[in-house]
């Protein structure tokens, strides 16, 4: 074998493991990072012939549907919100055309079947439609529609938005969650410019996840639960002053009429 030859054969060598290299690299190592790619859309076409599963509230509310056109293999299926914008926050959307947010897109491999690959595996080699798992919220109906009511009426100021999350105290489960402005899920694909292009109201925005506010009263559950453990004060105690303060230089704290508690708190335990 002369060398031209051989230098056009060891060419092909490289041209060829250069490409395998490439593949691999792309397929095997990138392959998550491909997935999440917001303009990759192959994900979303191939969920359209999956049944995507149910999410409904804890007390029963179906808040997103799939609703099938055609027959057999050949049908395609689609998301309905029957309770409009009650809980376009925060179960999101998912469409085609635009994506998924929210509960949709953070439960995604859930409601298309995806965390259980064998089942679904063994669903297609018998020919049967492919379904997702449903998903039951913490959250309750009744609960979001008083919260949403009564978030509506205390904003007074045109062009404001709020929040209102309310929280079981023994569980943490989150039984409401309200965000204004909202939207109406079903509305997403014929007027997501719109919505996502709203600056002043910014509707398609989560404000108890996606917004950062200041701790406010919150931290008085923290410094009543301290006074209470330090054995100082009681359920019925009254303070004269806005608050308690703390001298560091002598590692005591401070009620308002300046009298040091008779021993230190541990700051540590209630950070």
């Amino acid at each position: 074998m002369n060398a031209p030859i051989m230098r056009l054969y060891g060419l092909v060598l490289v041209l060829f493991a250069t490409l395998v290299g490439f593949t691999s690299y792309w397929a095997v190592f990138k392959q998550d990072e491909l997935r999440e790619k917001p303009d990759n859309r192959r994900q979303l076409i191939e969920a359209q012939g999956i049944k995507r599963g149910t999410i409904s509230t804890a007390d029963g509310a179906v808040v997103a549907e799939s609703v099938g056109e055609g027959k057999g293999q050949q049908t395609i299926y689609s998301r309905r919100y029957p309770q409009g914008s009650l809980f376009g926050h925060p179960v999101g959307y998912s469409f085609i055309a635009v994506g998924q947010s929210e509960l949709e897109r953070e439960y995604n491999a859930t409601l298309t079947g995806e965390t259980n690959e064998f089942a679904s595996l063994i669903d297609e080699l018998e020919g049967k439609t492919e379904e997702g798992s449903n998903l039951t919220l913490t959250l309750d109906a009744e609960a979001q529609r008083i919260a949403t009511e009564a978030l509506e009426s205390a904003i007074t100021t045109p062009g404001t938005g709020g929040a209102v999350v309310a929280i079981e105290p023994d569980t943490g489960a989150v039984k409401a969650m309200v965000s204004n402005p909202g939207y109406d899920p079903n509305s997403v694909p014929g007027e997501f410019e719109q919505l996502s292009g709203d600056e002043g109201e910014t509707p398609l925005v989560n404000r108890p996840t996606q917004s950062v506010y200041p701790p406010g009263s919150t931290m008085k559950v923290v410094t009543a639960t301290a006074a209470l453990d330090s054995g100082e004060f009681e359920q019925s105690t009254t303070l004269n002053a806005n608050s308690m303060c703390i001298d560091s230089s002598r590692n005591t704290q401070l009620v308002p009429d300046a009298r040091p508690l008779s021993k230190p708190l541990d700051r540590k335990k209630y950070t």
